[in-house]
């Protein structure tokens, strides 16, 4: 019985002690958000609540400067602060009460959002709180948060600030409204630079404007020159581009286009309705005071020299002696050589190049190695794609391409190589009292081509099928006119060989002697050949099979009646 009453006397005393402690003026901020938080559990934030935890929310409000109900709140989310995205209906839960009373505090919790003791994550789908660790970081120290922000001094801080915000909008902190907001009171804080001042001058509105520096950003930070929806969307609420954004865009309607600020991009000759980019105009007037000239000029779908594999290409005697000697020409020391002797004996230094023959003799290939061997990357332009745009903007698109090119060979130690292939379609005579617009338009396509041409400084290489009808304009501009016939006997077996190794020299010579094939008919069926080894798991060589295949490769034969006109 003696034994019960002192543990009874215990008991009393460890509670004594436990309210005491309650009651005592805490130390430290989190000392007391700790005994805060362990009164406010089941709680329901009553008054009776509010009466037990009064000395620590006192200590907590002087400390903080913020209200007993702010202060409570604060407890809670600090307690949980180890988790990334705490839900409000968290918080009711442990305090007992209904998730709608925590909501009736939105107010107080948006003050505590825009002290930054919280941030809020705001989706479609929920909304949550952080506390960041800058936060945790004050309270440890038993000071107030006071979240202070480096001023906006120039163009180069503004853009690192606005990146800053775009992180926080990712993670679905920022709202768009918000995005908004800070970036225009970014610009009156730079309202001297030359970047804000031409803003200022365009007068574009708040959407506007906030659509153009976040082009320039995604330019300024990843020299993006390829901007498509999918980015744009990144600046809206819930990911989500409105609808008169995408039709101003797609129409050309922004004020963006009227002022020449942005521009569709252009692949290959075609310009994309769903792609843009800043123009160089909007570069150099805007973002002059960046110094990004040279990083920031796109080589986006560029082929890389160090890219392309080697391959042996056989050739007829007399196209080897002018290929060799034309990679020899374009490797840098002699090309520049060369560019300086026709600058000095005033003539156009441009080099022009023109690859014609019957389909499958290696003409775009040849391209391709003569680019890996001398380390120059190429700019490839398919021109059907280029008429296969808007009419009357066939013209724009190819000015633009030429217009790139040069931007391109002014920011790269070797100019790349211009390759216009399958060039049938610009290269053949152009039409006479042309009254179609699309008759109209072809022409107007070669004319451009012609007097670009004439100013190049680069290397501008074109292939074509066209053995006959080339227009004597654009033949009096190529330098090098390298004709492709089909591999001779001798090359043929020699590409024989090259492509299936364990073929013996009798066989190869006698395929080379049965069938006229060019080289890309050849390498079809090498590459059916080394499908069916895999497929069939063996790899020796059946003549009779290969015999076959060469009767069949072509779709069409001599033999067969023509069908249609």
């Amino acid at each position: 019985m003696r034994e019960l009453d002192l543990h009874k006397a215990k008991t009393a005393d460890t509670s004594k002690q436990k309210n005491d402690a309650k009651n005592a003026k805490p130390k430290s901020v989190l000392e007391a958000f700790e005994y805060i938080v362990e009164l406010a559990e089941d709680s329901n934030l009553d008054k009776e609540f509010i009466e037990k935890a009064s000395t620590h929310i006192k200590y907590a409000v002087r400390k903080l400067k913020l209200t007993a109900m702010q202060v409570v709140l604060l407890a809670m989310f600090v307690d949980r602060s180890e988790d990334s995205r705490i839900m409000i209906s968290e918080i009711a839960k442990y305090a007992g009460c209904r998730t709608t009373k925590i909501l009736r505090l939105s107010d107080d919790i948006d003050i505590l959002e825009s002290k930054h003791y919280l941030r809020a994550s705001r989706c479609r789908k929920s909304l949550s709180y952080r506390v960041p660790g800058a936060v945790l970081k004050s309270l440890r120290k038993n000071q107030p948060y006071i979240h202070e922000e480096e001023p906006v001094a120039d163009t180069q801080t503004f853009f690192d600030r606005f990146d800053k915000l775009m992180n926080e909008k990712d993670d679905d902190e920022l709202t768009h409204d918000s995005l908004m907001e800070q970036t225009m009171e970014m610009l009156v804080e730079i309202k001297g630079t030359k970047f804000a001042t031409e803003l200022r001058r365009c007068g574009f509105g708040d959407e506007d404007t906030l659509l153009f520096v976040f082009m320039a950003h995604l330019f300024v930070e990843n020299s993006d020159d390829n901007i498509g929806f999918h980015d744009i969307d990144d600046i809206f609420d819930d990911n989500e581009i409105p609808s008169w954004v995408k039709w101003e865009f797609r129409t050309r309607k922004s004020e963006l286009f009227e002022k020449e600020f942005i521009e569709n991009v252009n692949e290959d000759g075609m310009a994309r309705s769903d792609a843009f980019k800043l123009t160089d105009k909007a570069k150099e007037e805007l973002l002059c005071e960046l110094n990004i000239n040279e990083v920031g000029k796109s080589v986006k779908g560029l082929i890389k020299a160090e890219t392309l594999a080697e391959k042996n290409l056989i050739y007829n005697s007399s196209e080897c002696e002018q290929i060799t000697e034309l990679s020899s020409i374009l490797s840098d020391s002699r090309f520049n050589e060369v560019q300086t002797r026709l600058r000095t004996a005033g003539m156009r230094p441009g080099f022009c190049c023109i690859f014609y023959g019957t389909p499958g003799t290696g003409k775009t290939e040849t391209v391709y190695q003569l680019a890996r061997q001398t380390g120059r990357d190429i700019m490839r332009v398919d021109v059907d794609k280029i008429k296969s745009c808007w009419v009357g903007e066939s013209e724009k698109n190819i000015k633009a391409l030429f217009d790139r090119y040069r931007n391109i060979c002014k920011n790269s130690k070797l100019a790349p190589i211009l390759l216009f292939n399958e060039a049938d379609a610009v290269l053949g005579v152009r039409m006479e009292g042309a009254a179609r617009a699309v008759d109209k338009m072809e022409n107007s396509i070669q004319n451009i081509i012609l007097q670009e041409m004439e100013t190049l400084e680069g290397i501008m290489i074109a292939t074509t099928n066209l053995t006959t009808n080339l227009d004597k304009a654009f033949e009096r501009r190529f330098l090098y006119k390298i004709r492709f016939d089909k591999p001779s006997v001798e090359s043929r077996a020699k590409i024989w060989q090259t492509m299936l190794p364990d073929l013996s020299e009798y066989d190869a010579n006698t395929l080379a002697s049965q069938f006229d094939l060019s080289g890309g008919e050849i390498e079809n069926i090498a590459r059916k050949h080394s499908v069916n080894a895999i497929l069939e798991g063996n790899d020796s060589i059946d003549v009779q099979e290969i015999i076959n295949s060469c009767r069949h490769e072509r779709l069409s034969q001599n033999d067969r009646p023509k069908i249609g006109f």
